[in-house]
């Protein structure tokens, strides 16, 4: 793959529509060109097939991703808070990009043969969690616990609640109310089920 500029990678996230709606088998770069409006001939220059511009597509996704996420970590705030605004950072960038999310959801099978989104995924999410939950254990905001398991279960409660809402909303940006959706999130993170 070529380097691609900023006004093509704009042009491109909307054939992620493309392989949210048709699936991967179905996506053809002629259907992509369509969606994008960008020429098949200069996608075919850039790319080497389809599999590539899906893993563009995910890169892209997490790297604007992993940008939010570290705004949301910097400041002067207790681990805990800022750990309350990642989760609310992943969730609105989910919320503002649900084609690229059903195309995740989608295509997870085929991105297990994509090493380098499992390790862009680590470095947009994981790594700053990680790293949150050792200082709020050092500032006294957040519980002492095994970082990879509470990791792991942050993810997987912040991914899978937007998928959830990003699939069972409309076609609307957002896709869905992230204020109100980050509350329980936190909530359910932070407080857990326990009755009180």
């Amino acid at each position: 793959m070529r380097s691609i500029s900023t006004d093509l990678a704009a042009k491109l996230r909307l054939g992620a529509a493309v392989f949210a709606e048709r699936g991967y088998d179905a996506a053809t770069i002629e259907a992509l060109s369509e969606a994008t409006g960008v020429p098949s001939s200069t996608l075919y220059y850039n790319f080497a097939g389809k599999q590539e511009i899906l893993a563009f597509l995910l890169q892209d996704w997490l790297d604007r991703t992993s940008v939010v996420v570290a705004t949301a970590i910097e400041g002067p705030a207790t681990a805990a808070v800022r750990l309350e605004a990642v989760i609310r950072a992943q969730l609105a960038a989910m919320a503002d990009d649900p084609s690229t999310c059903q195309m995740l959801l989608a295509e997870l099978g085929r991105i297990d043969h994509l090493p380098h989104i499992a390790d862009a995924v680590q470095q947009a999410f994981h790594r700053p969690v990680a790293k949150l939950l050792v200082e709020g254990a050092v500032d006294g905001s957040l519980a002492e616990v095994s970082i990879e398991n509470a990791t792991a279960v942050i993810y997987g409660a912040v991914t899978l609640t937007g998928l959830h809402h990003v699939v069972a909303g409309d076609s609307h940006v957002p896709a869905f109310d992230v204020d109100a959706v980050a509350a329980d999130v936190v909530g359910l993170v932070m407080n857990g089920l326990g009755s009180r």
